[in-house]
């Protein structure tokens, strides 16, 4: 007999709640593009719900900031791990939270797809600009100081707000694309292993 799901006090579950969440194997797994949606969407949330006096804007920027450069990382990671199985290559994204080093085997698997000239640009220009602000990782936008003690974003002043939201929208939006075309490209890639395995098998009399 299965073994019901666990739950506690915290996360559990609520009978007749549209709003439980479906997490685990309960719809799942879910992969790494999925949680990167996720955190690109909670990025959109976050960013159409301030400026309304719910929240002090220098406080709820952080959580802003941190989910939009996590969806980045994960996408760029979800990339890498996809176009490698597409291409049979030995890629493997790096552990931790390096943006430019992910980014860099992500765009020479890219070529594989259809992804313009444009897109991949702007996609470098946003992976290029977080990693100026967070370079190793991913604390800056997590806490206010470094392990050692050192101030997170001490040169810099102020962060638009609404230009964040251009930028996780456009970038969402790419996203999505070049996830159906690697989608279809797992698909394609399936379809001709199979092919491959059957036609190595020999006809029987």
């Amino acid at each position: 007999m299965k073994e019901p799901f666990k739950q506690n006090d915290v996360f559990k579950h609520v009978d007749f709640d549209p709003l439980n969440a479906c997490v685990g194997n309960n719809g799942g797994p879910y992969d790494l593009y999925d949680y990167a949606k996720g955190y690109f969407d909670a990025t959109s949330i976050l960013l159409e719900n301030v400026g309304g006096g719910h929240a002090l804007i220098d406080l709820v920027v952080y959580p802003i900031c941190f989910d939009f450069r996590h969806a980045v990382e994960l996408y760029l990671k979800y990339v890498i791990t996809d176009l490698a199985k597409v291409k049979r290559t030995a890629h493997r994204f790096k552990a931790g939270h390096s943006l430019l080093q992910n980014w860099k085997a992500a765009k020479s698997l890219l070529k594989h797809i259809q992804a313009t000239e444009e897109d991949v640009a702007y996609f470098e220009t946003v992976v290029t600009c977080i990693d100026e602000v967070d370079r190793t990782n991913g604390q800056t936008f997590r806490y206010p100081e470094s392990i050692k003690g050192d101030q997170h974003l001490k040169e810099w002043s102020t962060i638009n707000l609404p230009t964040v939201k251009t930028h996780n929208t456009k970038i969402a939006e790419i996203a999505h694309s070049w996830h159906r075309h690697i989608e279809d490209a797992l698909e394609t890639s399936r379809v001709r292993a199979g092919d491959n395995i059957s036609a190595s098998v020999p006809v029987g009399k």
